[in-house]
């Protein structure tokens, strides 16, 4: 495995919601065996005022209390993802399960509970003699306080969780990361491709599913071995299937070397944020679209989901002036990722769903605007058509007179009715 391929899933790893649990579990079966290890440190006075009915004690608190808890603590976020899937859309479950408190509260409760049974049995056993009791006893306290700390962080976390203003915090955050990654190397530190050779040797996908990411690192490699320009024909976010080529070589290409270029695309049954902008613009559209579904009607949240892909796109934008993307891998060549898509990915549910409601019209309008005026080289003509068709869409929707003025009225404010 390639080292950015285990960049990728070693964060995919450390993210998911079971890996901190099972670390801070090991950690609290390895302390009650380290305990003996303190002591040298132990003073003698110490150890004669703790006994085993203390250390005993303050372990069975912690024992009868803290599987409760961490039973309640999961149940919790079970009903947070559950709430957040109907409320805001499916796709947001994967952020707010990587959530930093809820895993930290959840570990910790768990370590406490595993820690004071491992704990009690070595007391049971006979284990510790008095100075270990006391370095047991030490540790317990230190806990003590670790959980409280996650008690009241948890406490405090629940009061936001599950929500579809978190929804939408997470996923614009999740989706400006991803802007980041296309921003400091848009053509994965090659150079833009306008399409491959006629003669080039396309290397198409084995399987059916989307491309979550690309090891550029492994793809330029291969193109200087082969001393021959690869063109990425597809970027994450992609969907393929065993006729779409994942990239075209401009030489022969023998079966060994297109399993490798292959390997280089992260294959699987669904989208996810890490490289995929997109992926993140469609995720806060559906969000707005079930706002205004007439079950929800909810037109604020779709606001504030246009401000937020106002705020992604004016980012993006950003981030791409006056940068020198970085070309180390000459002989690679990649598509830039489409603005116009990016723009109907955006935008054009909203206006589809959210066309009979003014101010939702008004404020597409007015984003739109605004992501015309600053950057028109880059975002002009896609902007202009994606107010153009939400403009169109409001009209053949609104039946009253004022509504469409004061849409038209938007429009010449922001320099869009031309």
């Amino acid at each position: 495995m390639t080292p950015s391929r285990l960049l990728l899933f070693a964060g995919r790893l450390e993210r998911s919601l079971w890996f901190r649990p099972a670390v801070f579990a090991a950690l609290a079966v390895a302390a009650p065996a380290l305990a003996p290890l303190f002591q040298p440190y132990v003073p003698e006075a110490a150890a004669e005022r703790v006994s085993i009915e203390d250390v005993d004690r303050v372990l069975g608190i912690l024992t009868s209390g803290m599987l409760s808890v961490a039973i309640f603590s999961l149940g919790t976020m079970v009903s947070a993802l559950q709430a957040a899937a109907s409320a805001a859309t499916p796709r947001a479950r994967a952020l707010i399960s990587e959530d930093r408190t809820a895993q930290n509260a959840i570990s910790t409760f768990i370590g406490a509970f595993i820690f004071s049974v491992f704990g009690v049995v070595g007391l049971v056993l006979g284990l510790f003699d008095a100075a270990a009791r006391v370095a047991m006893f030490g540790l317990t306290l230190l806990l003590i306080f670790a959980v409280i700390v996650a008690l009241v962080a948890w406490i405090r976390r629940l009061t936001q969780m599950g929500g579809v203003h978190e929804a939408v915090v997470l996923v614009e955050a999740a989706t400006a990361r991803a802007f980041a990654k296309v921003a400091a190397a848009p053509w994965f530190r090659g150079r833009e491709s306008d399409g491959p050779p006629e003669d080039a040797t396309a290397v198409p996908a084995e399987r059916f599913g989307w491309v979550q990411a690309i090891d550029a690192a492994s793809l330029g490699a291969i193109a200087d071995e082969l001393d021959c320009d690869l063109h990425v024909a597809v970027r994450p976010g992609a969907a393929v299937d065993p006729l779409r080529p994942l990239a075209h070589v401009a030489g022969a290409v023998d079966a060994a070397c297109a399993a490798r270029i292959r390997r280089a695309f992260v294959i699987d049954g669904s989208r996810t944020f890490e490289q995929d902008p997109r992926f993140g613009l469609i995720v806060l559209s559906e969000i707005a679209s079930r706002a205004l579904s007439p079950a929800v009607n909810d037109p604020g949240t779709a606001i504030d989901v246009i401000a937020a892909q106002v705020r992604l796109l004016a980012g993006w934008s950003a981030m791409l002036k006056g940068l020198e993307p970085p070309g180390d891998r000459p002989r690679l060549f990649a598509p830039p990722l489409p603005v116009q898509d990016a723009f109907e990915d955006a935008f054009r549910a909203i206006a589809r769903d959210g066309a009979g409601v003014v101010e939702v019209g008004i404020k597409l309008q007015k984003g739109l605007g605004a992501l015309a005026a600053l950057d028109p080289e880059r975002y002009g003509a896609a902007a202009r058509a994606a107010a153009a068709d939400a403009a169109a869409r409001a009209r053949a929707a609104m039946g009253h007179g004022p509504d469409r003025a004061a849409l038209d009225r938007a429009r010449r404010d922001v320099g869009l009715d031309g």
